[in-house]
């Protein structure tokens, strides 16, 4: 317990921020492929 549980909740938040984050940019590719404005933003 203790250290170990508290690093692990510490890392589990900063993935959750980062799946938080990497979504935000899925939904802001997308937004441009629908737009036109980068159809092959995916491929990169």
């Amino acid at each position: 317990g203790g250290e170990v549980e508290r690093i692990l909740r510490m890392v589990d938040g900063a993935a959750r921020r980062r799946c938080v984050r990497w979504a935000d940019a899925a939904d802001a590719v997308r937004t441009q492929e629908g737009s036109g404005a980068a159809p092959d933003a995916h491929r990169r």
